[in-house]
């Protein structure tokens, strides 16, 4: 970590004219010994630091000896920020403070002010566990620790114990991918399906392995905006006060009001969700989701199984 800090405070020091003690504390989160320490070790190495003592003063590093390295656009400084930012939003790593230190001394609240991005990966609410788990799990993949997990998959529930290589993000979910010693092979463990875990004392030795590709055609044979051969279009109907708390489940680009059949258009107090699908299990997933939101117009072999699957809900309950 000190390694880290130390390029970090050089780097700034190489872009400004002069900075505080207090700034730079602050900006690496310690205290204003440890920066005179680390000010120190750099004088030692052979650094120039000079102190300006007094209102308006601070430390710098002498004119003389500064070099511009400077090999990124302010385009690329951006860019690099804004995804820095997203990464420290989910798992707020000293390493990550020193390279933005690094990247935009000084400058981090004017470039984020400017990127038209803002990535933000935690949670809603305030005791998050994707991020308790994600930090635990960068911890051990660091260390290179075993993790036993208590695993929730498809078909059952079991115990794993996996080498943990890296961590991914993909549509709204974290995922662990590490090497399953169960499977004898690399798995994705999504966080959320992780009931419980605990980071071992063993270690273990990397594997190189490629970041896994994640398929692109999942869903392909259960949704489509266009009519397909063989395929149920689906007419689900809604009333549109309840427009808002559809768009919880699903893009508002299905959403679409309805107008009067009179030649007047207008508008009616009804809208109309459409599409195409080859898997009607799939659409009572979607529709039983959206409960007492929509009503299934066409066709009517998703009704009947609507039907089935609310008998079935109502059994759950019957005295």
């Amino acid at each position: 970590m000190k390694i880290q800090r130390l390029l970090g405070l050089l780097s700034i020091l190489g872009e400004v004219d002069k900075i505080t003690v207090q700034e730079l504390a602050e900006r690496f989160e310690v205290s204003k010994r440890t920066i005179f320490r680390d000010l120190e070790t750099l004088s030692c190495a052979g650094i120039p630091i000079v102190s300006y003592p007094g209102l308006g003063g601070g430390v710098a590093i002498i004119k003389e000896y500064k070099l511009d390295k400077k090999i990124l656009t302010e385009n690329d400084s951006e860019k690099l920020l804004t995804a820095l930012n997203g990464l420290k939003s989910i798992d707020n790593d000293s390493d990550v403070t020193n390279l933005t230190a690094k990247l935009v001394p000084g400058q981090e609240s004017d470039f984020l002010t400017e990127s038209p991005y803002v990535i933000d990966l935690s949670s809603w609410f305030q005791d998050s566990l994707t991020r308790e788990k994600t930090a635990a799990l960068h911890r051990a993949i660091l260390d290179r620790r075993l993790v036993r997990m208590d695993y929730i998959g498809k078909t059952s529930r079991s115990i794993r114990t996996v080498e943990p290589h890296k961590l991914l993000f993909r549509q709204s979910y974290w995922y662990l991918y590490g090497f399953c010693l169960k499977q004898g092979d690399f798995r994705l463990f999504r966080l959320n399906r992780i009931a419980s875990f605990e980071l071992l004392e063993t270690q273990f030795q990397f594997r190189p392995v490629k970041t896994p590709e994640f398929k692109t055609d999942f869903g392909k044979d259960l949704l489509s905006f266009q009519a397909k051969k063989g395929w149920f279009e689906v007419v689900l109907e809604y009333d549109l006060s309840c427009e808002f708390d559809l768009t919880q489940k699903i893009d508002a680009f299905f959403l679409h009001p309805l107008v009067s059949s009179n030649g007047e258009g207008r508008s009616t107090d009804h809208g109309e969700i459409r599409f195409y699908t080859a898997d009607l299990s799939y659409a009572a997933d979607s529709v039983i989701g959206l409960l007492d939101k929509v009503r299934v117009i066409s066709p009517p072999e998703l009704f009947a199984e609507i039907q089935k699957r609310i008998n079935k809900i109502n059994c759950f309950y019957k005295g």
